[in-house]
């Protein structure tokens, strides 16, 4: 898919002391791979590259259900996607359960 076939939706990062969130997501062509029209990464993470909490729904692991959550131990697990502004709520609920009030 070339940059000319996405649209940018949202982007917004916030930094913390050693961490920060980051939030993408775009609106794509309806394909096997996105299904929804919707492609997204909700990154929680530390500076060092190390992830404390990510959402995406990008072919990066080809055995993980296409909605899918990592986390810092390297799981990665399936989640029910009823759309970005539940999961957004849900992404920014997680910052904030680690001690980072983002608004």
């Amino acid at each position: 898919m070339g940059d000319e076939e996405a649209t940018l939706l949202i982007r917004e990062r916030e930094n913390f002391d050693q961490r920060y969130a980051e939030v993408e997501a775009w609106s794509v062509p309806e394909s096997d791979r996105y299904p929804e029209g919707v492609k997204y990464s909700f990154q929680y993470g530390e500076f060092d590259g190390d992830t404390v909490v990510r959402y995406d729904n990008f072919p990066d692991h080809p055995d993980a259900p296409n909605h899918h959550r990592h986390d810092e131990d390297g799981a990665v697990e399936g989640i029910d996607f009823d759309g970005l502004a539940p999961l957004y709520e849900r992404f920014r609920s997680e910052v904030n359960d680690h001690g980072h009030d983002w608004h």
